[in-house]
């Protein structure tokens, strides 16, 4: 019993580390992805424009960061073409989030 409730712990401290990523919020990140047309400028796995490809960027960047791209590019790089969004929902940002965070 000791080792279940230990278990517990430790993926709740996960979670709450942004460790673990919920599949749902997985899923509803690729349709946020979808909606925002992000592969117009972006490819996944070969799909979309090859020139910035986000495969493996959740191996590359810390939520934060991610977060930072999607709200505020000119922050992570000065002379990015990249479109901001500043005016995406917590939601839709948590969620987009967790699939750049899926990419590894």
């Amino acid at each position: 019993m000791k080792r279940i409730a230990a278990l517990s712990v430790a993926v709740a401290m996960m979670l709450a580390a942004g460790m673990i990523v919920p599949a749902q919020d997985v899923e509803e990140g690729k349709k946020v992805y979808t909606t925002l047309k992000c592969r117009l400028c972006h490819s996944i796995a070969g799909v979309g424009n090859k020139k910035s490809p986000l495969d493996g960027v959740g191996a590359r960047l810390n939520e934060e960061e991610i977060r930072k791209w999607i709200k505020t590019p000119k922050e992570m790089k000065a002379d990015t073409k990249m479109k901001a969004y500043p005016d995406i929902s917590d939601r839709d940002l948590a969620d987009l989030t967790a699939y750049m965070r899926s990419l590894k």
